[in-house]
């Protein structure tokens, strides 16, 4: 399924993004109302990542809003992670070294 919007933002995150000699630069994680599917039972909740790679909206899906929204959450933190792992990346929420708000 494609999502060509994200919806209602029920949440959103901001990260600092230090460049170096430079202004930081920052990413925003948007978390969207979880929605039932159209055609099927279950649910999704759509989020996106603003400032880091490819902008996409990706969704994670459960078998009701609960599941959808926990999903979105571990998909949101791995995304994060990975990026963070990256020698030329650096990250952080509140403080550099910080988990940026999400637990791996």
């Amino acid at each position: 399924m494609v999502i060509e919007d994200i919806g209602e933002v029920i949440a959103e995150r901001t990260l600092m993004k230090p460049v170096r000699g430079g202004e930081p630069g920052i990413v925003v994680v948007r978390l969207g109302k979880p929605r039932p599917f159209p055609d099927a039972s279950g649910f999704y909740s759509p989020f996106e990542v603003v400032g880091l790679g490819d902008h996409k909206i990706r969704y994670a899906a459960g078998v009701d809003a609960f599941q959808s929204l926990q999903l979105a959450f571990r998909m949101i933190s791995s995304l994060l992670h990975q990026y963070s792992r990256e020698p030329s990346v650096e990250m952080f929420f509140l403080e550099p070294g910080d988990n940026l708000g999400f637990p791996e």
